[in-house]
């Protein structure tokens, strides 16, 4: 954990500009906390946010993006598969959007999902011409592939890996997709409301593993029901806005969970 909080602050130290980062412990019962306010003795930028029992993804994030006071967000797992340099790609693409996603690079795809791609995209070019589609980077299990399928058919959400949880936020959207999922489904929620409120995003391809197999079973029954909650009771946040971004130094963003 050490290590990788100070290749974020070594990472956002070289771009010149103020950041923070603001590291979220969801309920640990080893040493994190205590070894991660050591840490931010010698870190100025870092702040140390506690929850004191495990509460998912969702609470996690709304805790982090409620503290987070930059006009760009960034949020990742504290995990060394999501290594920080990573994020020169996401900040390579916000200044032409709103939001940038990354799309896990995963396992190599299987042969007969490769050759149907192959066929998808020549449909494509003889239906519409010539097209930007490109060839998935890897393959992330059937499981979730179908996942990206509905998020697309249900919320709208036009990713091929929307529940990657290593995103870039421009801070003043976030003020329209208040979380109200508490587990992993938060990662779609966020696109979803960002998108319908005409947003413009972008998936970057990252070199990333996305973890083997499914999600236990408790984990998807929280999917299925924060899925049902925000597709039946969708919050967009308040019907007039206050200035959420104003100017500051610099457009660094805000860190890991």
């Amino acid at each position: 954990m050490r290590d990788l909080v100070r290749k974020w602050d070594a990472l956002l130290r070289a771009r010149g500009v103020e950041h923070e980062i603001l590291l979220v412990d969801d309920g640990s019962t080893d040493r994190t906390v205590a070894l991660a306010e050591e840490l931010a003795t010698s870190l100025a930028a870092l702040k140390v946010l506690r929850h004191e029992t495990r509460r998912g993804a969702g609470v996690l994030l709304r805790t982090g993006l409620a503290a987070a006071r930059l006009p760009l967000v960034a949020y990742a797992p504290c995990d060394p598969a999501y290594e920080p340099v990573a994020l020169t790609k996401l900040l390579a693409e916000i200044d032409r959007v709103h939001f940038v996603s990354g799309l896990r690079a995963g396992r190599r795809v299987p042969w007969p999902w490769r050759q149907a791609g192959r066929l998808w995209r020549l449909g494509e070019r003889i239906v519409f011409g010539p097209t930007a589609a490109v060839p998935l980077p890897g393959w992330l299990g059937w499981r979730r592939h179908v996942a990206d399928v509905l998020a697309r058919v249900f919320f709208g959400v036009r990713l091929r890996d929307a529940g990657c949880p290593f995103k870039l936020f421009r801070r003043e959207i976030l003020a329209r997709a208040p979380i109200q999922s508490d587990g992993d489904f938060a990662h779609v929620e966020l696109l979803a409301k960002v998108n319908f409120a005409i947003s413009w995003g972008n998936e970057v391809p990252l070199p990333i593993k996305a973890p083997p197999g499914p999600p236990p079973k408790g984990s998807l029954r929280q999917l299925l029901r924060d899925a049902c909650r925000v597709f039946s009771r969708p919050d967009f946040g308040p019907s007039q806005l206050q200035d959420v971004c104003p100017p500051c130094a610099g457009p660094t963003p805000s860190a890991p969970q």
